[in-house]
């Protein structure tokens, strides 16, 4: 699984806008509704405790009974009969008593002389009900049980009397217990406090840790991105996807690393370009200049004796200059068009005014033993926005490819038609010459190529020629192609936009 493809707890196209109010009332919504359902839970759970009446009502032995019981049981005691019969007759009154949980202890001079249970247990109870129960005559309803403690004196002795019972006792509403109540409310106040806080910790570590990923995580992968296409890796994609804003950042710096991995392949064939026109330049120079300096060494040297020799040598060096004149003309031309420091002077010119500049390019074919035809196919009165001496410039060239480049074996023709379309002009100009084979083709109208791989006679071209076409044809807002086989002649094709008649 890709370690970048996160699970999204939000929806992965919401705005960075839309997604940071919703993180924010989240972060609100969610521990609000943690803290009202704990607050609930805790206090239904708890509250019933702060004030808790026992689970036997205190209706069921009223306070004017116990006070009866203990007057009954102080009868008994303070009767003149035997210690035995008046423990006998404890024993029968208390039985009844005793069996609601009542527990009974009663001491005669400090010795226990009845208990319900163990002694030591019932003192213990009554002690936690009311410590100083020893030391006064007490009757005690509590929230921890009802305790009544009397002291009985008669002629031979003196009782103490207890009557406990833990599961009856009503609200202490004295001072102490109210402090009770309060320390317990603000005891469990606190651990509610304490709860939210932990809550809307807990809330707000989950909601950053959404916002982490669904915006932190989509930053630093964009963030790692930048970091690769800055050290040059423009192979490297950032794979996260969304419409919204950081989809967008996303895809633009893919877009950008494409174009500059475009741009530094383009400038990379630019300069191996460059370098082959400097190679290009150097060797076709070096041709005409070597022919040059040959034939004066023969003139230095009286190798050229005679007259008519010298005159033949004399030829062949004007002929070699003037080689060397067109290449850097053309060069130059080339330069300036790339440059962009040529301007066209346009102007209006008909088609059938474009008719009459064939009549020429047909006599320049003919001088050259080559048959031409023309074939108009415009059904309109059509114009086009012409530099005459620019667009003269592009014609010659492509016809003196064709009177270079001819077939031997044929007598040579070229064929120019003029088709017209809804908005353009297209003119093919097609020979029957020697060809150009299919890897060639896409790069004929390059600077300097040609061909001829050994470049071994450069009044066969410069290789600036269709290229200066290009520039010229570009700058009139047209194209140019070609299309050839090796052996069936070459077709130039050139189309350019209608400047449509008036009137």
């Amino acid at each position: 699984m890709d370690k970048n493809k996160d699970i999204q707890v939000l929806p992965k196209n919401l705005k960075i806008n839309t997604r940071i109010i919703l993180n924010s009332v989240l972060a609100i919504v969610i521990p609000t509704i943690l803290i009202i359902t704990f607050a609930a839970v805790f206090f239904a759970a708890t509250s019933s405790n702060i004030a808790k009446p026992s689970s036997v009502s205190y209706n069921i032995l009223t306070q004017l009974q116990w006070n009866q019981i203990a007057s009954d049981i102080t009868n008994l005691l303070e009767s003149d009969t035997s210690s035995e019969d008046k423990q006998k007759s404890i024993q029968t009154f208390c039985a009844n008593i005793e069996e609601n949980g009542t527990l009974i202890y009663i001491s005669k001079n400090d010795t226990a002389f009845y208990s319900s249970d163990s002694a030591e247990d019932i003192k213990q109870k009554a002690s936690l009900i009311l410590p100083d129960h020893n030391n006064k005559d007490t009757y005690c309803l509590s929230e921890n049980g009802l305790l009544i403690s009397l002291k009985i004196s008669d002629s031979e002795a003196e009782y103490h009397l207890i009557i406990l019972n833990e599961d009856i006792s009503i609200p202490d509403f004295s001072n102490n217990h109210i402090k009770n109540i309060m320390g317990t409310f603000i005891n469990r106040t606190s651990i509610v406090i304490a709860v939210i806080i932990v809550l809307f910790i807990i809330a707000i570590v989950t909601v950053s840790l959404i916002t982490s990923k669904t915006i932190i995580g989509p930053i630093k992968q964009i963030s790692e991105g930048a970091n690769e296409i800055a050290n040059g890796n423009f192979e490297y994609e950032i794979e996260y996807r969304s419409t919204n804003e950081l989809g967008r950042l996303s895809e633009n710096f893919n877009d950008m690393r494409l174009r500059i991995r475009e741009a530094i392949e383009e400038q990379s064939r630019a300069d191996q370009k460059q370098k082959e026109m400097i190679a290009g330049i150097a060797h076709d120079l070096r041709t005409p200049l070597t022919s040059v300096k040959g034939y004066l060494e023969g003139l230095r040297d009286g190798i050229a004796d005679t007259p008519e020799k010298r005159e033949r040598y004399m030829d062949i060096i004007y002929s070699s200059t003037g080689d060397i004149e067109k290449m850097l003309d053309e060069l130059l031309t080339i330069s300036k068009l790339e440059l962009g420091a040529v301007t066209l002077n346009c102007e209006k010119v008909k088609i059938t005014h474009f008719l009459t500049f064939a009549e020429d390019v047909k006599a320049e074919l003919e001088k050259n033993d080559f048959d031409f035809e023309l074939i108009d196919k415009t059904k309109n009165p059509v114009a086009l926005n012409l530099d005459t001496d620019s667009f003269s410039r592009v014609i010659n060239n492509i016809i003196s490819n064709s009177i270079k480049y001819r077939n031997k074996d044929l007598r040579g023709k070229v064929e120019m038609t003029i088709l017209e379309y809804k908005n353009t002009i297209l003119f093919e100009i097609k020979d029957n010459g020697m060809g150009v084979d299919r890897q060639s083709l896409p790069r004929i109208f390059d600077t300097l190529y040609r061909t001829d791989k050994a470049r071994s006679n450069v009044r066969n071209g410069s290789g600036l020629g269709l290229s200066i076409c290009k520039q010229i044809v570009e700058m009139h807002g047209g194209l140019i192609w070609a299309q050839s086989e090796i052996g069936k002649g070459l077709s130039i094709f050139i189309s350019l936009p209608i400047c449509k008649e008036e009137g």
